[in-house]
Parts: structure tokens; C-alpha cells; sequence
């Protein structure tokens, strides 16, 4: 094993074991929360501070970024590979699709009524508004990932993007299922005196959702409290900070600044969001385990994939 392969695999065993200790931290956070939500939530619950949505708003980019980025290095590692002019073609052709696809959610995102759109309502599901942020804050990625695997010798960058990919999707796919399972009620809606909604904690079910949505005028997702999406998708932040040093020549020796910087992000957005009443600490807490289990899963994978170097 080469000194670089050395040093990589002692990063991210380094890496798993703070980890594990944040996970443990989230595990005791989320059990407070199971006792003390409410309390919790009547402390913070501020909800008229646009800063604070201007940076609870930060919370959803990462995931979507660094996907448009890391579809612009694929990009280039596919052109420039050996493969056939019909199969770079048609891989070349998915990436660029898939870039666009994941550009403009990341956009409408960003402008959706749990983000920008809180603050600005024009935003919400507005084309033009969201075809800008996406051009201005995610396709350049795309250009910029495609220039800095150019000059990357990196030869299991592929190897390491699809190893993040499927954690990413993992995540994703995770936070869906359980967010369609708990029809909890987000702290914001549970105060403003609807009769049949109040403070119902995660663990105890909620009927009648699609009910109170339809008599009330609610958003359905205003149901959707538990667990928190923004915190699954900052506590993320956790394997994609660090990944940026796979492309980035600044960036080679300090994966794990990164890393703290991404925990950190985290805990940052997870305080907003109950400042927000958008979630309780068990949401976030919840969340925020699910990230970083995912999170253990990508520095587990990357562990096994810089053994490869020779």
C-alpha cells in the first residue's frame, strides 16, 4: 500500500469514529426530544426571523450541488475514457440529463415555501425564478466539476463519486419512506388553534391529515414534521464537505476540517429549523441520525476504495 493509500484510509477510519460519537450525541438528542419536545419547541419556536430562513434556506443546497458537480467530473472521465463514441455518447448524454434534472429540483427547491419561498411567497413554483437560482447556483457546478477532473490523475474518482451517489440516494430514499409513514403535525401549524391539531408526539400516530388539509386549507406539508429533511440533508454535509478534496488541489489535506465544517453546518441548520417551528428536536435529531449513518456508510465505502491505490 502506497503512502497516500496509507493516509487516506487512516482519514476516514478517523473519520468513522467521530462519527459514531456524533451518532451517539443525535441518539441522546432524540431521546431528549422524545420527553421534551414541546417544552423544546415553546423555548425556541421564533418564527419572523428572515435570517434565520434566509439560513435554514442553505440547509437543502449541499446534496444537490455536489451531485451537479460531481455529474460534470463524470462527464469528463466518461469523454475522455476508451470506451466506444456510442457508449461515451449515450453515458455522456445521461449525465448532462440527469445534471439538468437535479439543477433545477435543487432550484426549486431552494425557492420552495420551506426555504426562500417563506420569505419571498413569489417564489414558489415560479419557472423563471427557479430556471435563475438553478442557473446561477448549480449548472456552473457541472462546468467547474468538469475542469477540475480535467486536471485530475485521480484514478478512482468514478469509483469514489458512485460511492457517494448511493448513500446520497440511500438518504434520500430513507427520508421519503418516513416522511410518508409519520403524518406528524409541524410544531408552526400545531399552535395556530386548529380544532383535532395540536402537539402530537413522533412516536403516537396522526389520522386525518388529507382531512384537515382539505377542510382547512392546510399544505399537506405542513403533515410532515417527522423526520426533518433539512437536517438529513446537512447532516449529509458530513461525507460531501470532504468529498470536494477528491477535486479541488486546496482541498487535498484537509478532509477533515471539512468534515467538522460539515458537522457544524449541520448542527447550525438544525437549530433553525426549530427556531422555525418547522421541526421538533426529535425531527432533527432523527434526521440528523439518518445523515450520519449515511455518513458512516460513504467514509466506510471510500475506506475500502483508497485501498485500491497502488
Amino acid at each position: 500500500m502506497t503512502q497516500k493509500a496509507i493516509n487516506d484510509t487512516n482519514k476516514y477510519r478517523k473519520m468513522i469514529k467521530l462519527l459514531i460519537a456524533a451518532l451517539l450525541l443525535l441518539i441522546l438528542l432524540f431521546l431528549t426530544g422524545t420527553f421534551c419536545d414541546r417544552t423544546v419547541a415553546e423555548t425556541l419556536f421564533s418564527p419572523d426571523n428572515t435570517f434565520i430562513k434566509v439560513i435554514t434556506s442553505t440547509g437543502v443546497y449541499p446534496i444537490y450541488a455536489v451531485q451537479v458537480l460531481f455529474y460534470g467530473a463524470l462527464y469528463e472521465r466518461t469523454l475522455h475514457s476508451s470506451k466506444s463514441k456510442q457508449f461515451k455518447m449515450v453515458i455522456c448524454t445521461f449525465f448532462i440529463l440527469t445534471a439538468l434534472f437535479l439543477g433545477f429540483n435543487g432550484g426549486k427547491t431552494l425557492a420552495s415555501r420551506n426555504n426562500l419561498g417563506e420569505i419571498f411567497p413569489s417564489f414558489i413554483g415560479n419557472l423563471p425564478v427557479i430556471i435563475i437560482i438553478s442557473a446561477i447556483l448549480e449548472y456552473p457546478l457541472f462546468f467547474i466539476g468538469y475542469f477540475y477532473a480535467k486536471k485530475s490523475d485521480d484514478k478512482l474518482l468514478t469509483q469514489r463519486i458512485f460511492g457517494l451517489f448511493i448513500v446520497l440516494l440511500f438518504a434520500f430514499i430513507s427520508m421519503q419512506v418516513m416522511k410518508n409513514f409519520f403524518d406528524r403535525p409541524r410544531y408552526r401549524t400545531a399552535v395556530l388553534g386548529y380544532e383535532g391539531i395540536t402537539f402530537v408526539p413522533w412516536y403516537k400516530p396522526f389520522t386525518g391529515a388529507e382531512k384537515y388539509v382539505a377542510a382547512y386549507g392546510i399544505n399537506a406539508d405542513e403533515f410532515r414534521s417527522f423526520p426533518s429533511g433539512h437536517s438529513i440533508f446537512s447532516s449529509l454535509s458530513t461525507c460531501i464537505f470532504p468529498s470536494l478534496a477528491w477535486l479541488f488541489p486546496k482541498l487535498k489535506n484537509k478532509q477533515m476540517q471539512l468534515f467538522v465544517a460539515g458537522f457544524i453546518f449541520c448542527i447550525i441548520i438544525m437549530f433553525t429549523r426549530m427556531l422555525l417551528g418547522a421541526h421538533y428536536l426529535s425531527d432533527v435529531s432523527a434526521g440528523a441520525i439518518i445523515g450520519v449513518l449515511s455518513s458512516i456508510a460513504c467514509a466506510a465505502i471510500q475506506l475500502r476504495i483508497s485501498q485500491k491505490i497502488t
